[in-house]
């Protein structure tokens, strides 16, 4: 398969404040950019993970496993459903080291969007919140 990159190219960014007990805060931010491929047949999510504020509090805010999941958006309303991304890695881990990702995937269409949240996974039972 070739693939060259073609119009258009959407940037995103997202920002996200984790808090904890007495006052704690971590400022994580998720950006990047999608592509449509080879003629708008694929789509290719191009983005980084990383802590931007708060480094002190991660261990205050429980240190969460971290991920990105996507979704697409259909022209009539109809969703892909949520789909993992990227590796899920602790706060500790992306303070020291961004968490680059990188998704392909066939875009058919009738596809409109692509929806992306970011996950935090806290202590044993894997309670999650969303972005």
């Amino acid at each position: 398969m070739t693939q060259s990159l073609e119009l258009p190219v959407q940037e995103f960014c997202l920002d996200w404040t984790l808090t904890g007990g007495e006052g704690s805060r971590v400022a994580v931010t998720l950006s990047g950019q999608v592509s449509l491929l080879d003629n708008n047949r694929f789509y290719k999510i191009d983005g980084v993970v990383y802590v931007t504020e708060g480094d002190a509090d991660i261990r205050a805010v429980g240190n969460p496993r971290l991920s990105v999941r996507r979704n697409g958006v259909e022209k009539s309303g109809r969703q892909w459903g949520w789909e993992m991304c990227s590796a899920r890695k602790t706060l500790g881990a992306l303070n020291t080291m961004e968490g680059y990702f990188v998704r392909t995937g066939y875009w058919a269409p009738a596809d409109r969007a692509i929806q992306l949240s970011l996950c935090a996974e806290l202590g044993w039972n894997r309670r999650k919140s969303y972005s």
